[in-house]
This record gives structure tokens, C-alpha cells and sequence, in this order.
């Protein structure tokens, strides 16, 4: 074959081939079309399937996936989700305790929540579009809780990490002696839980938290002072401020009170010089020491105390004697003075006053219970002096009782105990009854009175007209007496 012929017969044959390359690729092409076809047609009608028996594609429900899930095991999920999510709780960037809603007590309304997926599946279908973006449908995420695994899982013992906790530290009142003054310490608060704000926190938090991206969120709540119990007494509390004050003003009370002490028109003072060494001050409060008011009370009456102690009696003759049997004087009552010494501190004022006495004469001056006012008898010399005010009002000659044992005038110094006009004397020992119309008793059924009856009076009359203890007196006389003096006018016989 020459090489024209040959050459004719390859181009030939080269074309052929090429036909056949075509032909092939054609057959390719429209396989694959045809099955690219057939997985569109596949992939709607897997979409078509996917919509109508589940959920959808490209689902998320309040953050979560459910794509291609039906509402019952979109439910199952959701629950399982919820009750496996964690809450954290931080406490200065540190965890310190982490639990899941369903240890808290918590899980969803499965009913609920399958008939709101039901509802949103529903909608899918009716909405269907192919080859839809993500989207994140929202249910109502209608919560039920066992309170007590709530209780039980949020108690202080479960929060660790801050080592031992601190109580809270409650405000006080303390006294500061470099004012003088009481002042309230603000309370101080310790980082110990308390579990009811706990619990209250908690509940409000996850409430807040079921939104509609639930599942997404991570749920972390800081410990801090808005969870720590609170001191039981605050800086501002009511109570503890009227106390300061209180405490205050009882302070400035005692350190301002003053008493003066009349004694006639001699006195004594008792102010802060003496008192405020009676004070016991703590940051409890103000005491005053009563051993050491007590003590002044003694001292008080051992130098203005006149009655029950034999007296110094200077005589109109000029002599001094002593006067036992003395029941005629002052006697301060020491239980009460105490006592309202205690009281006029607390007051506050300045009081002017005389002691509280448990026996009072008629007047006096300092020691001088007499203060010039005072029937003076001797007996010896069967006569009386009647001063008032320091001036000699009378004298006169008398008869006392006749000396012996049974009748003789007793000695000492008496208040005269009341006055009558008239009155009646009588005796069923001695078979007398007489009728006086001056009658001044002292003591022990003796007295003075006018004795008409008497021819005269002095000397030695009495020892053998002497009366039955009384002091007989000539009636002018008895009556200058008995017009001048008052109950309770000292008698001084010796």
C-alpha cells in the first residue's frame, strides 16, 4: 500500500475515533445529569419527608439543635438538655460549687413542651420552604422543681473553696474615752451564705434565664455580698442608735448632776468631783458603783446624824453636860438617801434638797439640831427655860416627878409628841383622873402641863408633892409655853 493510501487510512481511522470519544462523553454527561437529577429529586423528597415527619432541617429550638427530630424526641433533648445543664457559682473568680437544674430539682413540662413543638412542627409544614436557613424557633420553657432537692442542694456545706467562713460581725455601741462619748461600730460583714437570699437568687436567676437562647447561654451567678448573711444588728438600725443616745445622755446626766445637801443654812455638795469616781462605764452601758455612794451616805450621817448618840448640851447656867436617852434629833435613812442620790444622778439637774431622813427634829444648823429653839428643864434645880430662835421667851420654877424609882421625870432629850387643850389625865395604877388645859407629852406617858392644884412651884417642893413624872407647871406659864412651841419642839431634861 503506497503511503498515500496508508496516510488516507489513519486520518480515517483517527476521525472514527473521535466520533466514538464524543459519543462516550455525551453518554457521561447525561448519566450524570440524569443522577444529579435524581439526587435533587432525592434530596426534596428527603426534605419533603424530613418536614413532614419532623421538626425540619437547620432546627434549633430556644439555642438548641433539633434538626430532623420528631417532637417527641425533640422533647426527650430538650429535657435531657435542660436538666443536665450546668449553673456555676463564682465566688472572687473562683468556682466554688457547680450543679446541674435537674440536681437543683428542676425539669420542663414534658406535655407542655411536646404540644409546643407539635405547634411549631405544624407550622413548618405550612411554611415550608426548601433548603431553608438556621432558624431557632422559642418555646415557653414551663419549668416544674422539687423543693426540696432545691433546698437540699443549696446549703452552705456545698459551697467550698473560700476556706472557713466568716460570721458577719454585728454593729456595736463602744464607748470612747478620748471623747467621752458612747459611739455606734459599723457591723461588718462575714462571707458566710445565707441560704434563704441563696435560694431566692437562685429561683430568680434561672426564671431570668429561660429565654430563647436558653441552651446557647452559659449560667454562672457571682457569690458576694448580696448572698452572704447579713450581720443581725446594722449600723443603722433603730434600736442601736436610741441606745447610743441614750447611753449618751445618761453620761452627761451623771457627769452634770449636782446635789446640795441643806443642813439649816449649812450645806454640803456632791457634783461630778466625787460622783464621776462612782461611774463604771463600759461599752454595755453606764453603772454607778453603790458601795461607793453607800460609803458617802455613811460618812453623811456619822457628822450630821444627832439622835440615838448622847449629846452635848451646853445649860443656861453655863455648864456643859452630856444628855443621854437621846430620841430627839436627825437620823438619815441611808437605804433611801442611796436611793435618790441614784436617782437625782440620773436626772441630770442640779437638786437642792435635804437628806431623806428616817427622823427629823424641828430645825437645825449643821450639827445643830436645836438651832436655838428648845425647852430646857433641870431638874435639880426645879426650873425651865423656853428659847425660841435663840431668845429666852420664859422661865419658870416647876415640880417634876417625885424621886423615886416608880415616878421620878425621866432625863434625856425628846420631841414634844403633839399638843391638846384640854385634855384628861388619868391613871388606873394611881385611881387619878384630871383634867389639864395645857397637855405637851415627851415621852412615856409624861409631859407638861398646867397643875392649878400645885400652891407653888421650885425648891424642894417635889419631894413631897411631886407629880407622876410629869412636869407641873404654873398655868400662866403653861400657857405661854403651850402657845409657843409646836410638836415636835425638843425638851432637854437633866
Amino acid at each position: 500500500m503506497s503511503k498515500e493510501k496508508k496516510r488516507k487510512n489513519g486520518i480515517k481511522e483517527s476521525g472514527k475515533k473521535s466520533r466514538n470519544q464524543k459519543k462516550k462523553l455525551k453518554g457521561v454527561l447525561t448519566a450524570c445529569i440524569v443522577i444529579l437529577v435524581l439526587l435533587v429529586i432525592g434530596l426534596i423528597a428527603y426534605e419533603i419527608v424530613v418536614n413532614t415527619k419532623t421538626m425540619g432541617g437547620n432546627i434549633t429550638v430556644n439555642g438548641a439543635n433539633v434538626s430532623r427530630l420528631t417532637p417527641e424526641k425533640a422533647s426527650e433533648t430538650l429535657s435531657s438538655a435542660f436538666e443536665s445543664k450546668q449553673l456555676t457559682y463564682v465566688e472572687n473568680g473562683n468556682t466554688v460549687y457547680t450543679v446541674t437544674l435537674g440536681n437543683l430539682g428542676y425539669s420542663l413540662d414534658q406535655a407542655d413542651l411536646l404540644s409546643q413543638l407539635e405547634q411549631i412542627m405544624e407550622e413548618h409544614q405550612q411554611n415550608w420552604k426548601l433548603f431553608r436557613g438556621r432558624e431557632n424557633d422559642v418555646v415557653i420553657l414551663n419549668v416544674q422543681r422539687d423543693d426540696q432537692k432545691f433546698s437540699d442542694a443549696l446549703t452552705e456545706g456545698n459551697f467550698s473553696g473560700s476556706g472557713e467562713r466568716v460570721a458577719s460581725q454585728s454593729a456595736s455601741i463602744q464607748y470612747d474615752s478620748q471623747q467621752d462619748t458612747y459611739v455606734v461600730i459599723r457591723d461588718q460583714l462575714g462571707n458566710q451564705i445565707d441560704e434563704g437570699k441563696l435560694r431566692q437568687y437562685t429561683e430568680a436567676y434561672v426564671g431570668q434565664s429561660l429565654d430563647d437562647s436558653f441552651f446557647k447561654n452559659n449560667l454562672q451567678i457571682e457569690v458576694n455580698e448580696n448572698l452572704y448573711k447579713a450581720a443581725e444588728v446594722t449600723a443603722d438600725s433603730t434600736e442601736l442608735n436610741e441606745k447610743a443616745a441614750e447611753l449618751n445622755t445618761l453620761l452627761s446626766n451623771y457627769r452634770n448632776a449636782s446635789i446640795t445637801y441643806t443642813f439649816g443654812s449649812v450645806t454640803e455638795v456632791l457634783n461630778g468631783e466625787t460622783t464621776g469616781a462612782w461611774l463604771q462605764i463600759s461599752d454595755d452601758g453606764i453603772t454607778v458603783d453603790e458601795a461607793q455612794v453607800q460609803s458617802y451616805v455613811e460618812n453623811l450621817a456619822g457628822k450630821y446624824n444627832t439622835i440615838y448618840v448622847p449629846r452635848s448640851f451646853q445649860t443656861t447656867g453655863g455648864g456643859v453636860i452630856e444628855v443621854s436617852n437621846n430620841e430627839y434629833g436627825y437620823r438619815i435613812d441611808q437605804s433611801g438617801e442611796v436611793q435618790q442620790i441614784l436617782t437625782d444622778l440620773k436626772s441630770g439637774e442640779a437638786v437642792t434638797r435635804e437628806p431623806v431622813y428616817e427622823k427629823a427634829g424641828l430645825s437645825r444648823n449643821g450639827t445643830d439640831d436645836l438651832n436655838g429653839s428648845y425647852i430646857e428643864v433641870s431638874l435639880s434645880q426645879q426650873h425651865l427655860w423656853l428659847y425660841k430662835d435663840g431668845a429666852l421667851v420664859t422661865e419658870t420654877d416647876i415640880i417634876s416627878g417625885l424621886p423615886t424609882p416608880e415616878r421620878a421625870t425621866y432625863t434625856g432629850a425628846y420631841p414634844i409628841a403633839y399638843k391638846a387643850s384640854p385634855f384628861t389625865l388619868s391613871s388606873e395604877e394611881y385611881g387619878y383622873e384630871t383634867t389639864v388645859q395645857y397637855w405637851m407629852p415627851f415621852v412615856y406617858g409624861q409631859g407638861l402641863h398646867d397643875a392649878s392644884w400645885q400652891s407653888s412651884f421650885g425648891g424642894d417642893a417635889y419631894k413631897t408633892r411631886g407629880s407622876h413624872g410629869c412636869v407641873n407647871l404654873p398655868p400662866d406659864e403653861a400657857s405661854i409655853i403651850y402657845n409657843t412651841i409646836e410638836g415636835g419642839y425638843p425638851i432637854i431634861l437633866y
